[in-house]
C-alpha cells in the first residue's frame, strides 16, 4: 500500500511539472515555429521517460538497499529532464533565428547520452546487487559449520572432548567465512567430518570423537590454506 502511495506521489509531481511547463511554454509569447514544437515534443518525451526512470530506480527492486542503489539512476533521469527543459525553453525563445537542425541534433545527442547513462547506472546497480547476493550465498556454508560445531561444543557429554571441541569451534569462528568453487571439495569433506563427529558425540564414543576433532581441524586448516592461496592468485 505504501509503495503504491509513493508511486502515485511521483506521478502527481511529474503531472504538476508537465502542467507548469506547458503553461510557461504556451503562455509566453514564443513564435509557434517548427523549432518551438520540436522543443515541446522532446521535452514532453523527456518528461514521459521519467515514468520508466522512477519505476526502475525506486520500484523495481525490494528493500531499502535497492532504493538507495536506485538514486544514481534517478539522478541521470532528473539531469536529462532538467537540461532538456532548459534547452527547450531557450530554443523556443530563439525559434525564429535558429535553424531547426541545431536543436534537433542537440536533443538527439542529449537523449542518447541520457540513455547510455541510464543503461550504465542500472547495470552497475544490478552488478552490486548480484555481488551482494553472491556474498550472502558464499558465507552461508561456513556460518552453518560454525553453528554446528558450536552446538556440539556446548553439549559437553564427553568431558575429555570438551576442550578439543571448544578449540575446534574457535578455529571455525576465526576462519575465512567466504566459500568459493575452489573450496567446494574440501568443504564437502568438512561437512562429512562434522556429520560423523555429531554421530560420535551422540553415541558417547570418546576416542572416535577425539580422532574426528583432530581430523576436522586438519581439514579446516587445509581449507583455510587453499583459501589464502586462491586470494593470493586473485
Amino acid at each position: 500500500m505504501e509503495r503504491k502511495t509513493n508511486e502515485i506521489r511521483w506521478w502527481i509531481g511529474f503531472g504538476a511539472v508537465a502542467v507548469v511547463y506547458n503553461v510557461i511554454a504556451f503562455a509566453l509569447p514564443f513564435a509557434k515555429t517548427g523549432v518551438f514544437f520540436l522543443s515541446w515534443i522532446f521535452t514532453m518525451a523527456a518528461l514521459a521517460s521519467q515514468v520508466y526512470v522512477i519505476r526502475t530506480a525506486f520500484f523495481k527492486g525490494k528493500g531499502i538497499k535497492s532504493k538507495l542503489y536506485g538514486f544514481p539512476i534517478a539522478r541521470v533521469g532528473m539531469i536529462y529532464l532538467a537540461v532538456q527543459a532548459v534547452l527547450g525553453l531557450l530554443f523556443m525563445a530563439l525559434g525564429t533565428v535558429v535553424p531547426i537542425w541545431l536543436p534537433l541534433v542537440l536533443y538527439v545527442i542529449l537523449m542518447g547520452a541520457a540513455l547510455i547513462g541510464l543503461i550504465t547506472t542500472e547495470g552497475a546497480r544490478e552488478e552490486v546487487e548480484r555481488q551482494e547476493r553472491k556474498l550472502v550465498k558464499d558465507v552461508s556454508r561456513m556460518r552453518k559449520f560454525q553453528v554446528h560445531i558450536k552446538m556440539l561444543a556446548g553439549e559437553g557429554q564427553i568431558p575429555e572432548a570438551k576442550e578439543p571441541l571448544r578449540e575446534l569451534a574457535e578455529a571455525f569462528r576465526y576462519s575465512d567465512p567466504v566459500s568459493s568453487e575452489a573450496l567446494k571439495e574440501i568443504e564437502d569433506t568438512i561437512a562429512d567430518d562434522l556429520a560423523r563427529l555429531q554421530d560420535a558425540v551422540a553415541l558417547l564414543k570418546k576416542e572416535k570423537t577425539l580422532e574426528l576433532c583432530r581430523k576436522t581441524k586438519r581439514d579446516l586448516e587445509e581449507r583455510n590454506q587453499i583459501c589464502k592461496m586462491t586470494k593470493a592468485v586473485d
